[in-house]
């Protein structure tokens, strides 16, 4: 099963030689996500200490492996998705049809005698830290217009008090959420994560002969990253910012087929030595990869910003975002 397999590479290798695109690649791409951000996106995400903690942080679920069980068999599943060479997860649902919720994959998976724990579900974490995201930062538009307002509403220095701890907490919550959830962003654009070939061609027909020894996913995704990929190499190769306007379960969709249809060409490279002695295309290869994670996260987080402004919060009483920031509705209703 996969979740064993990133527990022994866990153990054997040691954890720097076990983290997804390595420390360096997932911290590059919060890094550079974060620098790239389009101008309406809030100014909290770009200082330089909220830069370099979405870069740390972006390591973070990998750190935290080892920990124990249940944590580590009920964790790993989600860095992986097995998508087949026929584009089905493990012969239940399509990469390009998933089900819309985590509990209808786990029983289409079961339905074909797998489970989420075997296949992965590295989709839903992403789609559910895209909408945690967005409901932090309505929580954070929240408490900036009771700040801006205070005045309006007859806010007194006690109140206005709590509003700017409260904003200062939700900021801090944020940017762990951010940072935390980007690791999976960048899992994503490594093909070996979305395919059932993770460690060695291995299972089906291997009609080109690719490799099936094990340790090509740590060669790849750390040890040449490590070696021969820089941050202007990953920089050099970032699209600028482009809005879906679409659902995120469709974003991620495709992102995660663009990233399974890049399984083929990687073990090519493999199999021409590119990712023992470096070539200029094994380089391209490793840092377009990179590339695409940080141009994902970037527009994934200003998507999450924009859609904020469209949120509604609250339970006994329903408040738009949109009507607290224009200061049509009084805070403090929520409480």
């Amino acid at each position: 099963m996969r979740g064993w397999f990133l527990v022994v590479l866990l153990l054997a290798a040691g954890q720097g030689q076990a983290l997804a695109w390595g420390g360096k690649g997932h911290r590059l791409i919060g890094e550079l996500a974060m620098k790239t951000l389009p101008p309406e996106a809030p100014a909290f995400l770009k200082t330089p200490e909220a830069v370099w903690r979405i870069g740390q942080l972006a390591q973070e679920p990998d750190i935290s492996r080892g920990a124990g069980q249940p944590h580590d068999w009920d964790l790993d599943p989600g860095h992986f998705v097995d998508g087949m060479d026929d584009g089905s997860i493990l012969g239940g649902p399509r990469l390009d049809a998933l089900p819309p919720s985590r509990r209808d994959y786990d029983t289409a998976l079961r339905a074909v005698g797998t489970n989420q724990y075997q296949a992965g579900f590295l989709p839903y974490n992403l789609m559910g830290g895209w909408q945690q995201l967005v409901k932090d930062f309505a929580l954070v538009r929240l408490n900036r217009a009771a700040l801006k307002h205070a005045d309006r509403f007859r806010m007194t220095a006690a109140q206005r008090k709590e509003y700017a701890r409260a904003l200062d907490l939700r900021q801090a919550i944020t940017l762990h959420d951010l940072g935390v959830w980007s690791h999976f962003v960048g899992d994503a654009s490594q093909p070996l994560h979305v395919s059932i070939h993770y460690d060695g061609w291995g299972e089906g027909a291997n009609p080109a002969g690719y490799g099936t020894q094990k340790g090509l996913h740590a060669k790849f995704e750390t040890d040449f990253v490590d070696a021969h990929i820089s941050q202007a190499d990953i920089a050099a190769r970032l699209t600028p910012y482009r809005p879906c306007a679409c659902a995120v379960a469709r974003r991620v969709q495709d992102y995660l087929l663009e990233s399974w249809r890049q399984v083929t060409p990687l073990y090519d490279l493999d199999k021409a030595g590119g990712f023992d002695a470096p070539t200029p295309d094994s380089r391209g290869f490793a840092a377009a990869r990179i590339a695409v994670a940080a141009s994902t996260l970037r527009d994934l987080v200003a998507d999450a910003w924009r859609a904020s402004a469209e949120s509604t919060l609250g339970y006994k009483v329903r408040l738009t975002v949109a009507d607290l920031e224009a200061g049509r509705a009084d805070p403090r209703t929520l409480e």
